[in-house]
C-alpha cells in the first residue's frame, strides 16, 4: 500500500473570517521533511498563498493513523495562522 499525503481541502478557521486549506507539494525523504502549499482565505476569498515546511521527525514509522493526521494538521494549523511561510523552499519548479 502507497501512503498518500492528506490535503486539507475544509476550511480550517484561525479567526476573523480567515481560515486556510493546504495541498500537498512534495516530501524531502532525506530530512524528512513535507512540504504543503497553503492557501489563506477571508470571507471564502483566497487572499494569499504560501509553502509550509513541517519536519515529519516525530511521526516515526506508521503515518496512517490519527495521530499522524492530527498532528500534522496542528503544526500546518500553526504555521497557517501567522500568514506566513516558515522556509525558504518555494515550491517544486517555481
Amino acid at each position: 500500500m502507497v501512503f498518500v499525503f492528506p490535503a486539507f481541502d475544509e476550511p480550517a478557521a484561525v479567526g476573523r473570517g480567515c481560515s486556510w486549506t493546504a495541498g500537498f507539494e512534495s516530501y524531502d525523504q532525506r530530512n524528512d521533511d513535507v512540504y504543503y502549499v497553503v492557501a489563506l482565505h477571508q470571507d471564502a476569498r483566497e487572499v494569499d498563498r504560501f509553502v509550509v515546511q513541517v519536519s515529519l521527525h516525530w511521526a516515526g514509522d506508521d503515518w496512517t493513523g490519527p495521530d499522524f493526521l492530527e498532528r500534522l494538521t496542528r503544526e500546518l494549523h500553526a504555521v497557517a495562522a501567522t500568514g506566513r511561510t516558515n522556509t525558504t523552499y518555494r515550491g517544486y519548479g517555481r
